[in-house]
């Protein structure tokens, strides 16, 4: 059923194929007069560049920190090149540099062509600062000799001419100028006459910035894709290379600058490192100095040696007091018999002799007291010496014990104030070392401003780019606008859409039948046939029963799809109807009967339209007697009203009789039973011709008496309105075995049946 469609929509819009290849032809022909004439011709050059060390820059290098010191010399974003790269400052500089902003053409037969580099014979300078400078003007330029040239143009509805030397400064209503001949130019004999425009350079500016587009190759590297639109090749390229090179002139520019202005900023810089330096050593001096220290380490050492050493003597000298006081406790609370013991040290060399003398006389006393008597003289004597060396020792004593306390004590003293320094010694350490540590940090900032600078002096020494062009701008063979594939193919599209639209357009406004679609999508009352226009009216077929063009050939046709699909197996009584008069039903009632007698049946054809009879004229014989007569008039016999045709032997014919004012009475007589009962007992097939039932509803009285409708729908005739009412025929039985066929229609289209 699809491919079904398929064909059958090929079929309905094949009728149009001229109408098509009109179509067709014009869009092709419009897409060729476009590309030739009208299109404006775009190429895409395509540049790569490569912008070195992201990340760190020239002369100040893999050090982000310094940065910190307020010179700034870091890497931008690819993001930010690219900003650059499109920026209006740049591209500002590429239009005035080069005055792209003047266009030079020559004239052509149907449109002007853009001539640029070595095409253009001069060199053309603009004084843009003056108010009269006219942009968009054409200004025509005649070369007359390789000295002179003259100007032309329409200005405020003036025509102007004017004759000047080249590099002479001219100034006119219009501008002022400089033009110049370039020096492989000097033969003019083969210039052919050209104009110039000066433009705006705001819009050049615009323009170019539009058709320019730069972006990264890749997600990771640094390689940047340049492209741009331009309609003249070279001139796109030269504009690209441009761009690009003033982008990397004003990058080494600007990083010259920064170097400059960097070294500046080193050197004072290092003046102020230095003087604080020279505060830090002195600050040094005078902490050492004020202090009295060379090394804190080895002082604190010396201190606390020295400090130990006072501490043993100050022990020492406390031995000391100790024994002179054991020895004067001794002497205090000792009797004179018993010698001061020779155990204790003493360090005084009187009182040790004193105390030698002193126990040499206590031993003689007592050796002597054990043989004399009390009062020896003698004895009295050493006695009195004893205690005179007693209080000799005693004083001694004290004396030397006083004399160690003094020493002890200043002994203690000395100690002391070491142990005080050694206290002072973490303090002085760490202010030392808080001097020292901003003593290195700034002689290693030093140092390392030493070395930048030198780095910076070095990067002006040798200026070199951190941007390298990979591959140099370069324009496609091929235009990119206008595409001429896809011109072309929308051209074709275009031709065929368009017809296409119009039919379809057309056919949905259309509320007539058109084609068999109409009759078979939506309806489900079988399809007869078609009948296809014939130039010829009324009968087709000779009388010798052969068919002389193709419609007759296809009422033949109609005969095959009558036995295919009747519901009867005689299927003998036919009737034809329509909705509405002029839609064919007696042109197809009268073929069909001669069809059917050709083939050998015996066949009667009624003209039941009693109304407006049409059928006997189409074979020239009377209406009357006929139906209504035979109705009205009891007397009269069937055979009376049947008239055979003069020529075709089995075919005869019954009029409609004379008018009548009551047709509708006249449908429901019993004399009409009677009729068909007998017609079909004679004939083997009755065809009724009837009046439309959109008009009159005489056709349903007709409906007991009959096999099956024909039910004749014209092209273009037929409302699509009426197919409902004869789907509710169909599906109601209205009239048996109704079936639809499509008359009028073209010679060629296909010829079926369908079956529901």
């Amino acid at each position: 059923m699809e491919q079904w469609n398929i064909r059958s929509l090929f079929l309905k819009y094949n009728k149009y194929w001229s109408f098509f290849t009109i179509g067709v032809l014009f869009s092709v022909l419009t897409v060729f007069m476009f590309i030739r004439y009208w299109a404006q011709t775009e190429y895409e050059i395509q540049g790569k560049i490569l912008i070195k060390n992201t990340e760190s820059r020239q002369g100040i290098i893999e050090n982000n920190n310094f940065g910190k010191f307020g010179l700034i010399k870091t890497a931008n974003s690819l993001e930010d090149e690219i900003g650059i790269l499109t920026s209006t400052v740049v591209m500002e500089e590429v239009v005035t540099k080069n005055t792209f902003n003047i266009t030079y053409f020559k004239k052509g037969n149907i449109r002007d062509i853009e001539i640029y580099g070595k095409d253009v014979p001069v060199r053309i300078l603009v004084d843009e600062t003056t108010d009269s400078l006219a942009y968009g003007l054409q200004i025509s330029l005649n070369i007359i000799d390789s000295e002179t040239f003259e100007l032309s143009t329409k200005y405020k509805n003036n025509e102007l001419y004017s004759k000047h030397d080249f590099g002479e400064l001219i100034t006119l209503p219009y501008g002022t100028f400089t033009i110049v001949l370039k020096p492989k130019f000097i033969d003019i004999t083969n210039l052919e006459p050209l104009y110039f425009v000066v433009g705006k350079k705001k819009d050049f500016i615009t323009n170019f910035l539009q058709n320019l587009s730069v972006h990264p190759d890749n997600e990771t590297g640094s390689l940047l894709n340049v492209n741009f639109i331009a309609g003249h090749q070279k001139k796109g390229e030269d504009i690209l290379l441009e761009l690009i090179e003033t982008y990397i002139d004003k990058t080494i520019k600007y990083e010259n600058e920064l170097a400059e202005n960097t070294i500046k900023m080193i050197d004072e810089r290092l003046k102020l490192l230095s003087g604080e330096i020279e505060d830090v050593e002195t600050s040094v001096a005078d902490f050492k100095s004020e202090n009295v220290v060379t090394d804190v380490a080895r002082n604190a050492d010396s201190y606390v040696q020295q400090s130990n050493e006072y501490k043993k003597q100050v022990a020492e000298y406390q031995t000391q007091i100790n024994v002179l006081e054991n020895i004067e406790m001794s002497l205090l609370g000792r009797t004179t018999e018993s010698t001061i013991g020779g155990s204790f040290s003493i360090n005084n060399s009187s009182l040790t002799s004193l105390i030698n003398i002193y126990n040499a006389t206590l031993l003689e006393r007592n050796q002597l007291s054990q043989s004399a008597v009390t009062s020896n003289p003698v004895l009295v004597n050493l006695n009195d010496k004893l205690n005179n060396l007693r209080e000799s020792i005693l004083q001694n004593i004290r004396s030397v014990k006083n004399g160690y306390s003094i020493a002890r004590q200043n002994l203690l003293s000395n100690a002391s104030r070491y142990d005080a320094q050694i206290a002072r010694v973490p303090g002085m350490e760490k202010k030392l070392l808080e001097i020292s540590r901003d003593k290195s940090t700034k002689e290693g900032l030093y140092l390392f401003l030493l070395q930048k600078r030198e780095e910076e002096v070095l990067s002006l020494a040798t200026p070199v780019s951190s941007t390298r062009i990979v591959s140099y701008p370069q324009a496609g063979k091929f235009p990119i606008s206008p595409n001429k594939k896809i011109l072309y193919l929308t051209g074709l599209l275009f031709g065929f859409l368009v017809p296409f639209s119009m039919i379809f357009i057309k056919d949905a406004w259309d509320n007539k039948v058109t084609s068999v679609e109409d009759l078979t999508t939506d309806l489900s009352v079988p399809f007869l046939g078609e009948i296809s226009r014939s130039k010829k009216k009324g009968i087709l077929i000779h009388n010798s029963g052969r068919a002389t063009s193709p419609t007759a050939e296809l009422f033949q046709l109609l005969h095959f799809n009558l036995d295919y699909l009747k519901k009867t197996e005689k299927n003998q009584t036919l009737l034809v109807t329509s909705t509405s008069k002029g839609e064919g039903k007696t042109f197809i009632s009268s073929n069909l009967a001669v069809t059917l007698e050709s083939i050998g049946e015996k066949v009667i054809l009624l003209a039941f339209d009693l109304r407006e009879p049409q059928l006997m004229a189409d074979f020239n014989l009377d209406n009357s007697p006929g139906i209504s007569d035979f109705i009205i008039k009891k007397g009269i016999e069937i055979n009376e009203i049947i008239q055979k045709h003069p020529t075709l032997e089995n075919l005869s014919l019954i009029g409609s009789g004379v008018v009548s004012s009551n047709i509708g009475r006249l449908m429901l007589s019993k004399r009409i039973d009677i009729l068909f009962k007998t017609l079909k007992e004679d004939y083997d097939r009755i065809i009724i011709d009837t009046p439309p039932i959109g008009l009159v509803s005489d056709a349903f009285a007709l409906n007991k008496y009959i096999d099956s409708t024909i039910y004749v729908v014209r092209k273009d005739v037929t409302n699509k309105e009426h197919l409902k009412t004869i789907e509710t025929i169909y599906k109601n039985e209205k009239l048996k075995n109704t079936m639809i066929l499509l008359n009028d229609t073209k010679e060629g289209q296909s010829y079926g049946y369908d079956h529901h």
